[in-house]
């Protein structure tokens, strides 16, 4: 089983939501368990939450830090794009809509990521009915 930390702000209650969908799913632990990652996510035009993966623990701090793994700086619209499977990860990256930085430390970092982070948005989109994310154009 994953702990994941209850976080106090608005990005970091929004990915706590999208990893507790599948805190036990065995393909989630698997890819989670162990990772001893700092991931960096900048949705704009909010701020940057660094996601800490420390054994079976994932926390989150609300800044990015200096010391990361992977950062991934995104538009909330083009990561919806993404988790309602109308734009892919990669057409996303060669678009220019999405910016990875740390591939070149680690390249082995980024199925891990997609399986991480991109299948658990696509999961919860899947089911609008228990699990809606969609950003509403003109509100406040």
């Amino acid at each position: 089983m994953i702990n994941i930390e209850m976080p106090d702000d608005l990005i970091s209650l929004s990915l706590y939501n999208i990893f507790n969908f599948r805190k036990n799913d065995r393909k989630f632990i698997k890819h989670a368990k162990n990772w001893n990652k700092k991931i960096v996510i900048h949705v704009e035009p909010f701020y940057p939450v660094t996601v800490v993966f420390e054994g079976t623990d994932i926390k989150f701090i609300r800044r990015e830090v200096e010391d990361f793994d992977l950062k991934m700086k995104i538009h909330l619209n083009t990561m919806l794009d993404i988790a309602y499977g109308r734009l892919t990860p990669t057409a996303a990256i060669d678009e220019k809509r999405m910016e990875m930085v740390g591939l070149e430390k680690d390249p082995k970092i980024m199925p891990k990521f997609f399986n991480i982070f991109v299948t658990s948005m696509n999961m919860v989109a899947s089911d609008p009915e228990l699990h809606y994310y969609e950003l509403i154009e003109g509100a406040r």
